[in-house]
């Protein structure tokens, strides 16, 4: 027993040693280890597992985004790719070493199991549940992507608390505090693409680097790094562009008259990084001049959005998006004769991007299961989009 307490000792030291920064903690992350005499709960990274001492966390994550990461927008391209190629896109959406494919008939085995299973989670955590049982990838981002490494578990510093390195606890050896967890540097593995990737200058994704230029970076305010907004008071919904509330909450929206003419102002106050992010978002800003019986006489049309396309190489047709603390006007400059007001509306098509891909794909040829996964996810798409706000201007 006491070698087993030296051995973990010593593994624990090593291990907080071995992450001086992020580079070394994504670097091929594994959670499971076989040196560690735990109980089976311990051994089990599914995040059912962890629910059963963490549900708040659990309840919060469920319905984000992370967890469903193994989409079926995702693993329907694979069968084209091959499972090497699939395997890089999984370094992001489920990392860990225990996630990624074995071979093509793995890629192949998973496709089916994402047909008959379309959450890869048990929403109450059963770990009796068929989704339990499921390989880990089919969780997506889970609770031991970020938090389990070898088997040790790692994560922020108590609330209140600055105490850095190993802490004894009952459960699973402890766990190792890394104040990497409160900084925008632990999300940029899979939230900052390299300059490898750039298309006109600008990696594809370039989220952490925008906010690195930001007001909130220079504040130096833990409350301003990535967590602060997308993990307040350490909740685990990581919500973005698809929830109405929270993108609504970083923007400033007026309507008013200039000199008889109306116009819409959008200002980014809150948002820490280019709005929208990445070139999967599009926002579509109209005014319609209405006539006296409400019908429009006259629309007119902007977008905010980063648009490429790839011709031989990825090319930037237009990025039109808001910087952190810029105003952006949306003026009617004339106005028909006949008209009595301008109606406003923001539209947020989150997956506009995607949903291109995925018409191009349908229209291909794709192997059945492939083609079932690419059909639901159009369809989930779809049903994302949202009216951020709208608002109606009477005419002086």
């Amino acid at each position: 027993m006491i070698h087993t307490l030296i051995t973990i000792s010593l593994s624990l030291l090593l291990i907080a040693a071995t992450y001086p920064n992020m580079d070394d903690y994504w670097q091929s992350p594994s959670a499971t280890a076989s040196n560690h005499d735990w109980s089976e709960l311990e051994k089990n990274m599914r995040p059912e597992a962890c629910a059963q001492c963490h549900e708040a966390q659990f309840d919060a994550w469920k319905h984000s985004r992370h967890s469903k990461a193994f989409s079926p927008g995702l693993i329907g391209q694979f069968p084209n790719m091959g499972h090497m190629q699939g395997n890089d896109c999984l370094r992001c959406h489920a990392p860990l070493s225990e996630q990624l494919f074995d071979g093509d008939k793995d890629m192949m085995s998973s496709l089916k199991t994402l047909r008959k299973h379309p959450t890869g989670v048990n929403q109450q955590a059963d770990l009796d549940s068929a989704q339990a049982k499921l390989p880990l990838r089919h969780a997506g981002v889970t609770c031991a992507v970020c938090h389990v490494r070898n088997g040790n578990r790692f994560g922020p510093p108590r609330k209140g608390s600055n105490t850095l390195g190993h802490i004894n606890t009952e459960t699973h050896g402890g766990f190792t505090v890394l104040k990497q967890f409160e900084q925008s540097g632990f999300c940029a593995e899979c939230h900052q693409f390299p300059q490898d990737y750039a298309i006109n200058g600008k990696p594809l994704e370039n989220t952490v680097f925008e906010w690195q230029q930001s007001r909130f970076a220079k504040q130096g305010n833990a409350e301003k790094q990535c967590q602060g907004c997308h993990m307040p008071d350490r909740k685990h919904a990581f919500k973005g562009i698809h929830d109405k509330a929270f993108t609504l909450s970083g923007l400033d929206i007026q309507a008013s008259l200039h000199h008889g003419l109306p116009q819409l102002k959008i200002t980014s106050k809150n948002i820490g990084h280019a709005f929208p992010t990445y070139v999967t978002p599009k926002i579509w800003v109209t005014a319609q001049a209405l006539n006296k019986q409400g019908k429009t006489i006259k629309t007119w049309h902007w977008n905010i959005v980063r648009e490429v396309f790839f011709d031989d190489g990825w090319e930037e047709k237009q990025d039109s998006r808001i910087m952190p603390g810029e105003s952006r006007l949306f003026a009617v400059k004339q106005v028909p004769e006949h008209a009595v007001s301008v109606a406003y509306r923001v539209r947020v098509i989150p997956d506009n991007f995607y949903k291109g891909v995925y018409q191009s794909l349908l229209d291909s040829t794709l192997q059945d299961d492939a083609r079932a996964l690419i059909q639901r996810a159009l369809d989930e798409a779809n049903q994302n989009d949202y009216t951020l706000f709208s608002t109606s201007i009477a005419l002086e």
